[in-house]
């Protein structure tokens, strides 16, 4: 049996948003999926692919996290803050590290 490789790249990052709701998109990583953490102290709005209506908009409160699937690339994501803080991010392939 051969060496084991590991095709679930990851990478973590932590990014400030500079508050007054301005809308800043996240660090460029590839990848299908971004863990999201909100340590801003205050609530985020996350938005994807563009759509920046808010009605499109999707809140995370403080000190919750969610899971956003169906991306290629972190930086299709965006987030907003009225108060500013810093979010926490893992952009993966998988939920799961898949055996060979």
């Amino acid at each position: 049996m051969g060496e084991y490789i590991n095709l679930n790249k990851c990478k973590s990052f932590n990014q400030t948003l500079p508050g007054a709701s301005a809308l800043t998109a996240l660090s460029s990583q590839i990848c299908s999926e971004v863990i999201m953490v909100n340590r801003s102290g205050g609530d985020i709005i996350l938005f994807d692919s563009g759509n920046t209506a808010a009605e499109n908009g999707f809140l995370l409160a403080n000190a919750e996290s969610v899971t956003m699937r169906g991306v290629t690339n972190s930086d299709q994501l965006s987030a907003t803050s009225a108060s500013g803080g810093t979010i926490y991010y893992r952009a993966q392939y998988y939920s799961n590290n898949p055996s060979r």
